[in-house]
């Protein structure tokens, strides 16, 4: 939580006026592809090896339903309960494969926008994360990272939104261009951004919402855009 407020003072001190886009990108599946594994052993001894996303969130999805936990990231929770659940892998990068097609976009750093890595992992990741991209050439001085700790990134990108408002009473953030792998979190950022009520009356008349969809076909990859 320390970590997501230092993000936070970050970000509001970085957001100046002639911000008008964000770039906002996963880390995993969606820059790179990692050979990140999840062990879990739950409280009844028996065990799981998670090998990717899909696994992992499945896994998570049925543990939280038989515990009765209502979390967007039940990970916490769990641990309370007794489940011992090894992210170690997550605090490095792990034999990455660049995932170029998004790579090539990432490189670009238009003038008017900020670029932002949003990870679900935790923050000892930052710093591998970063150390990655300048392997990859990609300026790390020019990209902010923030760990979500847990908290949805819809949430996240709400709030992101609300940050800055302009003495019209508008966010200055008229475009955001997302780009993620997971539909689970896809869902949530349409539901936290483009069906969220409150922010309506902030958000400009002009504003947009692109997320690219990063689909794995066979070891390619393709973009599936995406809007409100």
């Amino acid at each position: 939580m320390k970590l997501l407020l230092e993000n936070w003072r970050q970000f509001i001190t970085e957001l100046e006026e002639p911000i008008k886009t964000l770039r906002i990108f996963d880390f995993d599946e969606t820059i790179a592809h990692t050979q990140s594994e999840t062990r879990v052993k739950a409280p009844n001894g028996s065990t799981a090896v998670l090998r990717n996303q899909q696994e992992f969130e499945e896994y998570m999805n049925e543990a939280s339903e038989r515990e009765g936990i209502d979390a967007f990231d039940p990970i916490d929770q769990l641990v309370e309960l007794g489940y011992q659940i090894d992210l170690s892998d997550f605090s490095m990068v792990k034999d990455p494969s660049e995932i170029t097609l998004v790579t090539d976009v990432m490189r670009n750093f238009p003038s008017d926008s900020k670029t932002y890595i949003v990870t679900a992992r935790r923050g000892n990741s930052i710093g591998p994360i970063l150390d990655y991209l300048d392997e990859i050439n990609v300026d790390s001085n020019q990209v902010r990272p923030i760990a979500t700790e847990g908290e949805s990134k819809g949430d996240v990108i709400a709030n992101m939104i609300a940050q800055k408002i302009m003495p019209n009473g508008k966010s200055n953030i008229h475009r955001i261009e997302y780009y993620e792998d997971s539909q689970r979190n896809i869902d949530d950022v349409l539901q936290k951004v483009c069906q969220n009520e409150n922010l309506d009356h902030i958000k400009p008349d002009d504003f947009e919402l692109i997320i690219y969809k990063v689909v794995g076909i066979d070891g390619d990859y393709n973009l599936e855009e995406i809007t409100c």
